[in-house]
């Protein structure tokens, strides 16, 4: 399952994920990406997962990194809040192939993923 919500105030795109996605998910994730993406001038993500249990098939999984490279770019800064040590290991193994700046924060330091967001905005 995700979750979206707009802090249009700090440009900031939060999309919690959770259980195993879907196709169909994902495929309602994309207007609000698209949505944000073109809306803000400085757009940054916050990812949330939280009880993610990764991708129902192979076909989610495959939409999953078909909108990473659609929207590769598109955002400033993205910031990973997740439980699980693979969850880090993803985020430093993408950071250095996008030209967003990426970070990873265990769930209990969620506030300091929504600073470091916010640092040097605007």
């Amino acid at each position: 399952m995700i979750e979206v919500n707009t802090h249009t105030d700090d440009d900031i795109l939060a999309i919690k994920a959770s259980g195993e996605l879907s196709k169909e998910d994902l495929n309602d994730l994309e207007p609000a990406l698209n949505k944000f993406a073109t809306a803000c001038d400085d757009p940054h993500l916050v990812m949330i997962l939280e009880d993610f249990n990764g991708w129902q098939d192979t076909a989610a999984f495959w939409k999953d990194l078909q909108i990473d490279t659609e929207y590769i770019g598109y955002f400033d800064r993205i910031a990973v809040i997740g439980e699980k040590k693979w969850q880090e290991w993803g985020t430093r193994l993408v950071d250095p192939i996008t030209k967003e700046e990426m970070q990873f924060f265990p769930i209990d330091q969620a506030g300091s993923a929504w600073e470091w967001l916010k640092q040097n905005h605007n």
